[in-house]
């Protein structure tokens, strides 16, 4: 790597979130610090009398330096600017990894004499519980969560089972789930008041070396590797910040359904985004299954496990992931037809990965009707719709069939409905990316 592509690396990146990947990076290392700075400062002298520099320049200059004293793997040196680069915001917390800052709980905490909160996932977009706590007619106690910001966090939505209760947090005041990650919270439950301290993640660069996949035709889409001791973790970075990591692999289910109903607010479910087990092969053709690890906690999860011979060198076969964006990225406004009345729309939705298109919406009854979607419609290369949250508050309830390059969603209204409105919600995708990790 070249002096010049180090400072552009180095350049671009964050003052503050550079000194913290510094101070993890150099974490328990012995280096002659005194004679880097000193070469360090040399070359900033010889620098500052052929140019101007900003004083904010100077550190990553010298923070480059220090980078290429503790040194950076052969395996990636020549692409380190396009690759190591992607994964420097990202955090391993549980199974999982976060971008930005982000906090876990690290042991279990006790409540009370028979509730206990298991874990805790706090990023700037989550803010996630699992707890053991016994619901009286399964109904939700009084509960919330303050940040020492004095922002107030409150149930988004939960799932419980023989006394195991998941909770998903959201900012009620502003209706988004848009956190500022803190190191301790206060959880109000049951009428009790608890303090929680949590853990920072721990950085993707520095905590192993990150080896890259074999070459994909998916170029936006950055995917590598760490081991673990009992297999591997899985990292993903996409160009466009806004595109999330759902799994990892083939989708386990083909068809998707989803649907939703406007009673007492609004409920919604669909078809889980689970994946089928990688496979790996080692020389000699055999095959190993890497599934995910097992007790996971977090999403998505990115660790997964296989009983592979040690030392035994593995072609890890990645065909696909599930992405997607939390957002609404469209919107429609149909005009309900008479019975039996088909009327042909051509509307596009852009949805940045694909383009899908509303084609028809037929009244097969007074209170139903039938809306028709062609999917794909944008012609990504290696990019195909899963699904998206179609809704409407203007309807009673949605149901709607994703398969191949279809989609059919059935309406149900008031007869006396003449226009609908619908948002287009976090859609998530398909990359078939084929993607191979050589595991050593």
């Amino acid at each position: 790597m070249t002096e010049k592509q180090m400072q552009a690396l180095m350049q671009n990146l964050d003052n503050d979130l550079l000194t913290e990947e510094l101070d993890e990076l150099m974490s328990g290392m012995e280096i002659d610090l005194d004679s880097i700075t000193k070469k360090a400062f040399a070359k900033l002298n010889k620098e500052q009398s052929r140019m101007k520099m900003k004083r904010k320049r100077i550190y990553p200059i010298a923070a480059a330096c220090l980078i290429m004293a503790i040194g950076a793997s052969t395996a990636y040196a020549g692409e380190i600017s396009g690759f190591v680069k992607s994964f420097f915001n990202q955090k391993v917390i549980y199974s999982t990894v976060a971008d930005g800052s982000a906090y876990y709980l690290k042991s279990p905490m006790q409540l009370d004499k028979e509730s206990k909160l298991e874990n805790v996932i706090f990023t700037k977009d989550k803010l996630d519980m699992n707890l053991t706590y016994p619901l009286k007619e399964d109904k939700l106690p009084e509960i919330s969560v303050t940040a020492p910001n004095g922002k107030l966090y409150k149930p988004g939505g939960y799932s419980y089972d023989k006394d195991q209760l998941s909770i998903s947090f959201w900012n009620e005041a502003e209706q988004n789930y848009v956190f500022t990650p803190s190191q301790e919270l206060k959880l109000m439950i049951g009428g009790k008041s608890y303090t929680i301290q949590l853990t920072g993640g721990a950085s993707v660069v520095g905590s192993g070396e990150i080896i890259p996949a074999e070459k994909s035709n998916i170029d936006w889409a950055k995917v590598g590797y760490q081991k673990t001791t009992k297999g591997v973790q899985i990292l993903t970075s996409f160009n466009d910040q806004d595109l999330k990591l759902e799994s990892i692999g083939e989708p386990a289910q083909k068809t998707v359904e989803e649907h939703f109903k406007n009673e007492n607010g609004i409920t919604s479910g669909g078809t889980s985004s689970r994946t089928n087990p990688l496979l790996g092969y080692d020389k000699d053709n055999h095959v190993y299954t890497y599934t995910q690890a097992k007790n996971a906690v977090g999403r998505p999860i990115t660790q997964f496990e296989s009983q592979v011979p040690a030392g035994q060198e593995i072609d890890l076969k990645i065909p696909s992931l599930l992405v997607g964006y939390e957002k609404t990225l469209g919107h429609l406004e149909v005009r309900i037809p008479s019975l039996n009345e088909e009327k042909q729309i051509g509307q596009v939705i852009d949805l940045k990965l694909q383009k899908i298109t509303l084609e028809s919406i037929k009244r097969t009854s007074a209170t139903t009707a039938e809306l028709k979607f062609a999917l794909n419609t944008g012609n990504t290369p290696g990019v195909t719709v899963r699904e998206a949250d179609l809704y409407s508050k203007d309807v009673q309830s949605g149901d709607s069939i994703w398969q191949g390059d279809e989609c059919t969603m059935r309406i149900n209204f008031d007869e006396k409905l003449k226009e609908a409105k619908f948002d287009v919600n976090w859609p998530t995708f398909v990359v078939n990316g084929n993607w191979t990790l050589k595991i050593k």
